[in-house]
């Protein structure tokens, strides 16, 4: 059985921005370098261990890192540019804050990341992959997708990876909310279609339509701009197609941020879909009863951020790592 220990880390990040991170190393039989994987947190305002505090809390990451430690599988995750350890230094200026948090940023930062990951003595660095939760996963995509180097990554595990571009993920996250909350089909079309021109005119443009509904103006503050106009064209099936590597897709049945079969199959669709020099080795698991965060879910409100990760996606990490051999018996 592999043992662990966790090690705070400092990365460089895009443009100079600093990344403090933990690097939890697992050290096998002999302190041969180990395989490791950098985890890559979703949406928002995003700590390392996958937490937005005081308000969210699923410590998602940190359990798939120590879950990975068990497998003899070292790892690196990272606070969100300013946020964590980095949330003194952003900025309080709106247009500092835009070119801040550019999509491309994120992006770049991961890529330093899996540079980093792959430059320590304690990794091999020939087997580095990247595990992207939710907006994580569309990272990893795009990271992906540009050519080899250091910052490609060896596999690739997308879990609750959107595989459909923004609009139609929004379009339904907005559907559900909406009918949640008692909207009706007259109050609700509208703000669906203005929501669909809202992104159509960022992406043509990069800036947002000056009439924006009070509904959802919290979902495009003016300074996530420049974000959404590079998040709004990207097509993650047509990056997937780009990526030569061996690819988890992993879903929760019960996701209601994602769907877990459109979404899912669509990825799926594409890896199937590389060409014939592509090395085509992909698996899709959608685990029953699992939410979003990869938590079991109890009845149907449950919005599945507490407890521990499923059993059923430990055991798929497992199976799947171990197929790549990575992964050091036992579970």
């Amino acid at each position: 059985m592999a043992q662990n220990r966790s090690v705070e880390v400092h990365i460089s990040g895009s443009g100079g921005v600093g990344l403090t991170g933990t690097l939890q190393l697992a050290t096998a039989a002999g302190d041969r370098p180990a395989p490791a994987v950098l985890l890559v947190q979703g949406s928002g305002p995003t700590d390392r261990d996958g937490n937005q505090p005081p308000a969210l809390i699923t410590d998602l990451l940190k359990e798939i890192a120590k879950t990975l430690a068990g497998f003899g599988i070292a790892s690196l995750r990272y606070d969100k540019r300013g946020m964590g350890a980095g949330r003194a230094s952003l900025p309080a200026d709106p247009a500092a804050l835009a070119e801040i948090v550019r999509w491309e940023h994120f992006v770049d930062d991961a890529a330093a990341a899996l540079g980093f990951l792959k430059g320590r003595p304690e990794v091999d660095a020939g087997r580095v992959g990247f595990f992207g939760h939710s907006e994580g996963g569309l990272i990893g995509l795009a990271l992906a997708a540009r050519p080899g180097g250091d910052a490609h990554p060896a596999a690739l595990v997308l879990a609750a990876t959107p595989g459909r571009p923004m609009a139609a993920i929004l379009r339904e996250q907005l559907t559900r909310l909406g009918r949640r909350q008692g909207a009706s089909e007259d109050v609700l079309k509208p703000l669906l279609d203005q929501n669909d021109r809202i992104l159509a005119h960022l992406q043509a443009t990069g800036e947002l339509l000056p009439d924006i509904p009070a509904g959802l103006r919290a979902l495009y503050p003016p300074y996530l701009r420049f974000f959404w106009a590079a998040v709004a064209g990207l097509d993650p099936a047509a990056l997937a197609r780009r990526y030569d590597g061996p690819v988890l897709v992993v879903s929760g049945g019960e996701d209601v941020q994602v769907s877990p079969d459109r979404d899912a199959l669509a990825l799926g669709a594409a890896f199937a879909g590389r060409p014939a020099s592509a090395r085509n080795a992909y698996a899709i698991s959608v685990v029953p009863g699992v939410s979003h965060n990869l938590k079991p879910v109890s009845r149907p409100d449950d919005p599945g951020f507490a407890g521990p990760m499923s059993a059923a996606v430990t055991a798929t990490l497992h199976g799947w790592f171990t197929g790549l051999g990575w992964a050091s018996p036992p579970l």
